[in-house]
């Protein structure tokens, strides 16, 4: 098995799907699938894309690649989550999330405990 980094693309892609996965009651494999998966799961998937771009600051075309959709449904999830943060109690979840992705990468850039 490959040593998790969380500074390839792919694994960011798997962190974000993860986070979002656990917080929505999913398992993440279904968010990385390359079937659409029941409403729930495209939902959760979306969110996880907001995130990866938002909260790590990774491009379309890199979520693209790293989730094995085309550039422009990301650009597509993105907008769909963003229009949704008009709603307060999904602003905070969401920013909860945020901080909680970014957090966890953060801590993987710190020196190895001896």
């Amino acid at each position: 098995m490959a040593k998790f980094d969380p500074q390839k693309d792919e694994d960011r892609a798997y962190l974000a799907a993860a986070l979002t996965a656990y917080a929505l009651g999913l398992k993440a494999e279904t968010l990385l699938s390359s079937e659409r998966g029941r409403p729930i799961e495209a939902r959760a998937r979306h969110i996880a894309i907001y995130l990866t771009h938002v909260a790590l600051g990774m491009s379309h075309a890199r979520i693209a690649r790293s989730f094995g959709r085309d550039r422009s449904t990301v650009a597509y999830a993105c907008h769909l989550v963003e229009d949704k943060r008009d709603d307060r109690d999904f602003d905070d979840w969401l920013e909860q999330l945020s901080m909680g992705l970014s957090s966890v990468v953060m801590m993987s850039r710190a020196p190895a405990v001896a």
